[in-house]
């Protein structure tokens, strides 16, 4: 189905927002910047054109102090709480008290939202647990089809339910590369792979490198033995996606098992690229490229491709989100794309790492909570 209403991320709202410079606002003076000294909060930052949005002020000690808040949007026009916005689009709203100002956060209103599947289990907080696989490669890397085969290898071992694979066509073996995107370029400088071809597992959990074979998924596996939780992830995932030739979207819920703060992100990735120049190839297999990474939603740079803060989301709850990632190039079919969501928290070194991951194709349009079995 060829979608052309609007449909824009937003999963939520980050404290101190994307933006590294005030929102210009049609030559008026710049949208004030937070004070750090009260805090916005919003019950739900994606909803279906005539929904509402209730916004929440604390103070630094967690007081409520919503009554005393006024709310503006980036053109510092007032608006009303709830807030009920008369058409579709991206809103970000502040509020303030007096001379304080808060955090920004973005509404995202949509004509019409992909229905997320309804909760199978709404009781149950027992969720499989998928890390992502970084596969960092390049078309002109000799090496990189030996990765190929091990990751083959790797679906076929006992590990193969819990992850979900993106490979990353960046960095110096990927000139002219059909797989290369901006979206990969900011991951591989995030993660700075020592040489090619080079997997990580999440963001930071292992690095493997190439040793060829069984040899290499032992590797992996054992990295991925180390953190994954069988018992059950710290959050679930529901998804829905839809796309045409412009852009692709995606509705997603998130339930969580442990009180905490959490980042989402969705990532666009695409399957089937046939690359005939592929160093190395020696089969059909080595010249195809799946999952390669296409977009990320919202303002990303190799300093954050984790996405938005959705705040503390208490165990049991849950949080909807919506985002769009448009497809940038001609060369690019929709058909063939799907996407990962990933859900992060800090890790003890206070370090955004992935806690769960979901991917659903555009053929497959859903994907609902993955629970243990």
């Amino acid at each position: 189905m060829k979608i052309t209403k609007f449909f824009a991320l937003l999963c939520a709202a980050a404290i101190g927002f994307v933006a590294c410079e005030p929102v210009n606002n049609g030559g008026n003076e710049p949208t004030p910047e937070p004070s750090g000294k009260i805090k916005l909060a919003a019950d739900k930052t994606a909803i279906q054109l005539g929904e509402s949005v209730t916004f929440t002020v604390t103070d630094e000690e967690g007081n409520d102090v919503t009554s005393a808040a006024s709310f503006y949007d980036n053109n510092m026009d007032s608006v009303n709480n709830p807030f009920t916005p008369a058409a579709s689009g991206s809103y970000t709203i502040m509020a303030t008290i007096g001379a304080e100002s808060s955090n920004n956060i973005t509404i995202t209103v949509m004509a019409e939202m992909p229905e997320v599947p309804a909760d199978p289990e709404p009781e149950n907080l027992k969720f499989n647990h998928r890390a992502v696989i970084i596969d960092h490669t390049g078309v002109n890397c000799g090496y990189c089809p030996m990765m190929t085969e091990s990751l083959l290898l790797l679906e076929k071992s006992e590990w193969h339910g819990y992850y979900n694979e993106v490979t990353c066509h960046a960095g110096s073996m990927a000139a002219n590369d059909p797989g290369n995107s901006a979206a990969a370029n900011a991951l591989n400088k995030m993660q700075k792979p020592n040489g090619y071809p080079n997997v990580n597992v999440n963001f930071y959990t292992a690095a493997v490198g190439n040793y060829g074979g069984q040899t290499t998924v032992n590797y992996i596996g054992q990295a991925l033995n180390s953190y994954i939780k069988k018992d059950g992830a710290d959050v679930g995932i529901s998804m829905a996606v839809e796309g045409d030739s412009t852009q692709f979207y995606c509705a997603a819920q998130v339930k969580a098992a442990v009180t905490n703060e959490y980042k989402v992100v969705a990532w666009l990735l695409e399957s089937g690229i046939y690359s005939p120049n592929q160093a190395g190839a020696t089969k059909d297999v080595h010249r195809i490229y799946n999952y390669a990474l296409r977009n990320i939603s919202g303002e990303y740079s190799e300093n954050n491709v984790q996405g938005n803060s959705i705040g503390v989301l208490e165990a049991g709850a849950t949080y909807d989100c919506a985002f769009q990632l448009p497809i940038t190039s001609t060369k690019w079919k929709y058909e063939n794309m799907g996407v990962l969501v990933i859900v992060s928290a800090k890790d003890s070194n206070g370090r955004w790492e992935v806690v769960n991951s979901s991917y659903c194709s555009f053929n497959d349009k859903t994907k609902t909570y993955e629970y243990v079995k």
